[in-house]
């Protein structure tokens, strides 16, 4: 039986033009920068007390000042992405988690409802099944597990398209994978999607005072 998943957090280093670029169409880089450090930040906060080993694997500056504050507020070892496209990077977390003798949970890092009980139920599922998968509303997902490498379930895809997840559940479906699949949610990608987070954050503050 495989150990406990390691927890990897996917997070791009806050830096203007590179992040939140749909965002930035109505808010311009550097106010779509602060808007992406602050989902950041709400995210890592509502996964701070999971208890599994967590890391934060960082697209861009691995040694920015920022991304050293976001390992200590989610205590998580730092790993830089490797180049390549979603795919590859995700498959390069999975084989170094596994290389360990743990699974494997990724997760985005604009998801606003994800919390600990979302991935304890993710870590749960993949007791019992060869993937995890947690669907988000724009036909992608925002967490995948897996108990070992799987290339294929990651090579090839269209990322960023409403046929993500379809064609990862073929793709599980060809490959004899099992899948368990989580309540569905929501990432932060446009304009609409940050007013819904400002909202969500809101209703979270009036709800805890």
């Amino acid at each position: 039986m495989a150990a406990e998943p390691r927890l990897c957090v996917f997070v791009k280093a806050p830096e203007p033009g590179r992040v939140k670029t749909r965002l930035a169409r109505h808010l311009g880089a550097a106010t779509a920068c602060r808007a992406h450090e602050a989902l950041v930040a709400h995210v890592l906060d509502r996964l701070a007390g999971c208890a599994l080993r967590k890391e934060l694997w960082v697209a861009g500056d691995a040694g920015h000042p920022e991304v050293a504050a976001w390992s200590k507020r989610l205590d998580a070892v730092i790993r830089a992405q490797p180049q390549g496209d979603l795919g590859v990077k995700m498959h390069a977390a999975v084989t170094a988690c596994c290389a360990t003798g743990q699974s494997a949970l990724i997760v985005g890092s604009d998801l606003p409802e994800v919390d600990v009980p979302y991935i304890e139920r993710a870590a749960a599922a993949l007791a019992d099944h060869d993937v995890v998968l947690g669907p988000v509303e724009d036909g992608g997902y925002g967490l995948v597990g897996l108990k070992a490498p799987a290339p294929l379930l990651f090579s090839g895809i269209a990322w960023s398209t409403p046929a993500v997840l379809a064609e990862t559940r073929s793709r599980a479906d060809h490959l004899c994978l099992s899948v368990a699949e989580l309540p569905t949610t929501w990432d932060v990608d446009d304009i609409d999607d940050w007013r819904r987070f400002l909202a969500f954050q809101s209703s979270a503050v009036r709800s805890a005072s």
